[in-house]
């Protein structure tokens, strides 16, 4: 009887460890899926989304591991947009995304999305998901303002599009970590985050932006002055910043604060 519980228990180990071995392989395997495998899985997922009704043509370079177009017709068949993808440079000049692998990755899986790891402080940045223009190619002032939403609703699954945000999703940029939402023509979209005893926009080329911003609070409070006015916002909280008005922020407090910034009007 007991070397039969023995030989039953190392079995249930030893089934134990080859499910924990073969769920670590499956998790490995969908974590290093090919750059060509992901690509075509935003162009699948695009063909179902209303805003490829525009024609449009666009590349994406993902570094060391080829390149790709991708064509959207404007044509619909049943409940599907016509979106060609295609190995190679566009035939035509055009924009197109450059990325690296692991970027491209963290996107696929959700672990950061398009319009954060596009996001710069300043306009010189480099950042981990670039749009550049092929020789040859200068948009046009409308054709320009096509590029984030399109960066947006390309690289965001399912509809209706959701963008979680929250600690571990953000990247650094004025100071703090935050997450892009959206943004269009006249309008951009954040989260930010402000860690205890961090200060945010301490660069004076960052503290004056030439748009109307609102600061919605969702957590924990902090300090701050615009325009040289000192102000304490917490939960529940909206502040107004006007255009040009320089402003920065800290906090003071043990937890962190979180806010959705609202950007609108003429620049940006």
């Amino acid at each position: 009887m007991l070397r039969i519980r023995v030989f039953g228990a190392v079995v249930a180990l030893s089934l134990a460890a080859f499910t924990a071995a073969a769920t670590a392989v499956a998790d490995d395997h969908e974590s290093s899926r090919s750059a060509a495998k992901i690509i075509e899985s935003f162009v699948e997922d695009f063909r179902s989304d209303r805003f490829a009704a525009d024609p449009m043509l666009f590349g994406v370079q993902v570094e060391d591991h080829g390149e790709w177009h991708v064509r959207v017709t404007g044509e619909k068949t049943g409940d599907v947009w016509g979106v060609e993808l295609a190995e190679g440079p566009a035939p035509t000049p055009t924009f197109y995304y450059q990325i690296d692998l692991d970027t491209l990755r963290a996107i696929d899986d959700g672990r950061l999305n398009a319009l954060t790891a596009r996001g710069k402080a300043f306009s010189d940045d480099v950042s981990p998901l670039e749009v550049r223009m092929m020789e040859g190619y200068k948009p046009s002032p409308e054709e320009d303002a096509t590029i984030n939403p399109h960066s947006f609703h390309f690289w965001t699954r399912g509809f209706p599009e959701v963008i979680p945000f929250g600690e571990g999703l953000t990247r650094r940029l004025h100071g703090s970590p935050v997450v892009g939402v959206y943004y269009q023509k006249g309008l951009r979209t954040i989260y930010s985050r402000i860690e205890p005893r961090e200060t945010i926009r301490d660069d004076p080329r960052e503290q004056a932006m030439p748009f109307l911003i609102m600061i919605v609070v969702i957590k924990g409070t902090a300090e701050g002055t615009v325009d040289g006015h000192p102000v304490t916002v917490s939960a529940g909280n909206v502040v107004f910043v006007p255009p040009f008005a320089p402003h920065k922020w800290w906090n003071n407090e043990d937890e962190a604060a979180e806010a959705i910034l609202i950007m609108f009007g003429d620049g940006a």
